[in-house]
């Protein structure tokens, strides 16, 4: 299977001086190690193509009608990758065609990253246990407390790691904005919706690349 090449990932080498930061604890979700071309303006992409750079297929579909779907609400068509290529993933030269046959003026790139994970530092403390013995001579019950150490760990929690890319296909096309987001959830419907609809596409609709989110 053929993955997107030149010219598009000639501005994914701006993405390989980010580096993923640790979650904090407290966040399951987070998007993070952002980058815009100040250079680029725009009333909002109207026309954008999605493409999920996944080999399983369900998750390719899951990926772009889950982007797709939150596009709307930003007064962009969005159209799948896999309602024009249904076997694979797009290459670069099938993207230029499409692009120019259906007139986009964005595509939108996600791709999975390499998983990662986080430690986290747990304090040692003592805590106070009750235990119930038999006095062997009288057979009677008696109860005591005794102090009971709990010593330090350190936890380690899977980190799954996403990188989107967009593109403005003007002016021989280019990349506009990178970002990366991170889960300790796991990968599921709900992430990917929420990966898109509450991380993704507002910071894109934030920094001018989209339009603002129609208002109900």
């Amino acid at each position: 299977m053929r993955a997107i090449r030149t010219p598009l990932s000639r501005g994914m080498l701006l993405a390989t001086f980010i580096l993923t930061p640790p979650l904090a604890g407290c966040a399951a979700s987070q998007l993070g190690n952002m980058w815009r071309d100040e250079t680029f303006k725009t009333d909002g992409m109207k026309n954008v193509l999605v493409v999920a750079m996944r080999k399983d297929q369900v998750r390719r579909r899951l990926w772009e009608d889950s982007f797709a779907s939150g596009l709307t609400a930003y007064g962009a068509k969005a159209t799948q990758s896999y309602r024009l290529f249904s076997d694979a993933v797009p290459d670069t030269q099938q993207v230029i065609e499409a692009v120019r046959r259906d007139g986009y003026d964005g595509v939108l790139v996600a791709m999975r990253s390499p998983d990662s994970h986080i430690e986290t530092w747990i304090a040692g403390y003592t805590r106070r246990e009750s235990e119930t013995r038999q006095n062997p001579f009288t057979g009677a019950y008696y109860t005591y407390w005794k102090d009971v150490d709990v010593p330090a760990r350190v936890e380690t929690n899977a980190v799954a790691n996403f990188e989107t890319d967009v593109w403005t296909t003007g002016d021989g096309g280019r990349l506009v904005w990178s970002g990366h987001s991170h889960t300790t959830d796991g990968v599921n419907l709900n992430v990917i919706n929420h990966q898109t609809a509450k991380l993704i596409l507002p910071e894109l609709a934030k920094t001018g690349v989209l339009a603002a989110k129609a208002k109900k």
